[in-house]
């Protein structure tokens, strides 16, 4: 595996580090009580599983760069939390009686937005410190997947057969017409 980190890219790290930590703890207080806490882990895991997600399915299944995958990361990574902001805050009615910058200090708009950006740096952090360096880029170019519990061998990789699925002993809890079921005959 490549280990190997230029100055950039340890720079890199450092600075996605610290803004974590400023965007997601520091700027919003996130551990001063327990609902902010509570909203906190929220916010950021939600960015990081929709940051981690859009970037693998740019990079892995479309073969997009690594350039225009981080842009699809931030647009999507934000746009939805903007919308997810707007829709928990619209029943509310406050943007009629309150103005714009009032309304977006009282709902904690930009608490929010801080939280989901620090969760984007985090899924950034863990793709450029782990996922982009070390495994998928060396394993994509070396054509080998790990072989073990947690890995598969692409070219061993066999489903099993019908005959094989009926006496499995969990088969019996399939309906009769379901062609896993243990009634099911094999074509």
């Amino acid at each position: 595996m490549n280990i190997k980190y230029t100055v950039k890219d340890k720079w890199t790290l450092i600075l996605l580090s610290a803004g974590i930590l400023f965007f997601g703890l520091i700027l919003p207080d996130s551990f001063s009580d327990h609902d902010k806490l509570l909203h906190f882990s929220a916010h950021f895991g939600m960015s990081f599983l929709l940051a981690l997600s859009s970037y693998f399915l740019c990079v892995i299944q479309m073969r997009f760069s690594k350039k225009f995958s981080y842009w699809v990361l931030v647009l999507t990574t934000l746009s939805i939390g903007v919308l997810y902001k707007l829709w928990e805050i619209a029943p509310l009615d406050i943007f009629s009686r309150f103005s714009f910058s009032r309304a977006v200090e009282i709902t904690g708009a930009m608490t929010s937005m801080s939280q989901n950006l620090s969760g984007m740096m985090a899924a950034m952090l863990l793709i450029e410190g782990m996922i982009h360096r070390n495994l998928i880029m060396s394993l994509l170019r070396s054509g080998r997947w790990p072989v073990g519990p947690l890995g598969f061998q692409g070219s061993e990789l066999s489903l099993p057969t019908a005959g094989e699925i009926s006496n499995h002993p969990h088969s019996r809890l399939m309906p009769g017409g379901h062609p896993l079921s243990a009634t099911a005959t094999e074509n």
